[in-house]
């Protein structure tokens, strides 16, 4: 095991009021079984799933249900039952989609498929981990939601040889990822040993924020009493800095390379894998286990009694909050994930899906209700920004409704961390700015092919 202290990327970057407090010490309680889950048909980056049941079915916990036979990923019924129906729900990040809901009675047992470990696991096949990934319909579990089995896929020509799981969890308010490495540090380690031989390389390296001192001593103590392996396993601590969990800045924390723009991580030599996402990897290898149950952080200052839930994908978010005692009085905004980057929910008769790790509820008035301000050119926003990108000047652009020249000043090499939105003292809406430039920049440029 490797500590190196402070350890961090080199640009930009803010330190929000981490906001942890309220679920950091509490462990993850499991939420009792739904009378009813909505499974949509696409919770995932790539082609929606395609149901394999109809509506009558009697389906168990676990069963696959629905396959994405391209580049999704299948979906697996997270409660035993019938299917009610196969229809268009609301969803959390798309309005509306294609969904199946499975119903049961109360009186229903919770009967489920068979998991039997596999003896041999340890030396499973590199083909055979991508295809029990991919048939557990495991996706990123840090947000991205990316099929597991796509990015595990390398092209012929890239050359990885470091392995950077991901558990800064540098997001105010979330503490899921945290609570998995101080009780499931094991599974975490054996899932990142499980990816190491998937992708074949021998250099692990865990990135965990300095502040997370519990989850650091877990996994050191773990890692110790793993047995002997030819893979190197490192514990890299990292100053607690926001957005050290993001991709490109992870990658500089823990190995001191530099992503290019508009380029992965595999340009550098490396693969990041969030630490939950490796855990579930352990789980499909191991017991051939699908994605069933997400542990969500159900927080902020609107919730009655702030807890991270493990729970079937598929339940209501209104029915976590219920949970967790309720919405205080006085919540104005419901965020899926973190503050910094989650989307914001006008509803919570909406599904928990893949990917959506927070829930987080806040109280006072809603940014922008009071208009923002002029651009004052103090540069705050360029000190931030960790990419070195000009969201200043891409918000005057968008203003003068010159959208399409924004691509010089970086608008499509920004993965809308906030940071720039954080630092401005006119309260400008720098994120949405970059939003809408680069839909038009990239409006403009499938325009130019369409011509020819």
């Amino acid at each position: 095991m490797v500590k190196r202290l402070v350890a961090t990327f080199l640009r930009g970057g803010i330190h929000p009021d981490p906001h942890k407090e309220a679920t950091r010490d509490l462990p993850v309680v499991d939420f009792p079984a739904s009378l009813q889950v909505t499974l949509p048909l696409i919770q995932h980056l790539g082609a929606p799933a395609v149901p394999l049941v109809k509506k009558g079915d009697v389906v168990r916990r676990g069963q696959k249900i629905a396959d994405s036979p391209d580049s999704g990923a299948p979906l697996h019924a997270t409660i035993s039952g019938k299917v009610k129906n196969i229809d268009r729900h609301p969803h959390p990040t798309l309005a509306i989609s294609q969904a199946i809901v499975i119903a049961r009675s109360a009186e229903e047992p919770l009967v489920e498929e068979e998991w039997i470990e596999d003896p041999n696991w340890q030396e499973c096949p590199p083909a055979e981990i991508l295809a029990r990934v991919r048939e557990a319909g495991i996706v990123g579990l840090g947000g991205a939601a990316f099929p597991t089995w796509r990015k595990l896929t390398l092209p012929p020509d890239a050359r990885v040889d470091v392995l950077v799981l991901n558990g800064a969890e540098c997001e105010p308010f979330l503490t899921s990822d945290f609570r998995l490495m101080v009780e499931r540090p094991r599974e975490v380690l054996e899932g990142a040993l499980v990816i190491a031989r998937a992708i074949d390389v021998y250099d692990v390296r865990i990135g965990i924020e300095s502040d997370k001192g519990e989850a650091l001593e877990r996994m050191g103590a773990e890692l110790r009493r793993l047995p002997a392996s030819p893979v190197e396993i490192s514990l890299v601590s990292c100053a607690t800095r926001y957005p050290q969990g993001a991709e490109k800045q992870l990658v500089q924390a823990t190995t001191g390379r530099l992503v290019p723009l508009r380029c992965l991580p595999s340009a550098v030599g490396v693969l990041v894998q969030n630490v939950a996402t490796a855990a579930a990897v352990r789980e499909a290898v191991r017991f051939r286990r699908p994605l069933m149950d997400l542990t969500v952080c159900v927080t902020g200052p609107g919730v009655m009694q702030p807890r991270n839930v493990r729970a079937p994908i598929g339940t209501q978010l209104q029915e976590l909050v219920d949970f967790c005692g309720g919405s205080r009085e006085g919540t104005s905004r419901v965020i899926a994930g973190g503050p910094m980057m989650g989307r914001s929910l006008p509803r919570l008769d909406v599904p928990l899906v893949k990917g959506m790790n927070g829930l987080v509820l806040l109280t006072g008035p809603s940014p922008y209700t009071g208009g923002y301000d002029a651009c004052v050119h103090c540069g705050r926003c360029l000190e931030a920004c960790p990419l070195g990108l000009e969201p200043d000047q891409v918000g005057v652009y968008v203003e003068a409704g010159r959208q399409v020249e924004t691509e010089t000043f970086g608008a499509l090499d920004c993965y809308e961390c906030g940071c720039c939105t954080y630092a401005c003292p006119s309260h400008r809406p720098l994120v949405q700015f970059m939003q809408v430039a680069k839909s038009a920049v990239r409006r403009s440029q499938a325009a130019k092919v369409l011509k020819g």
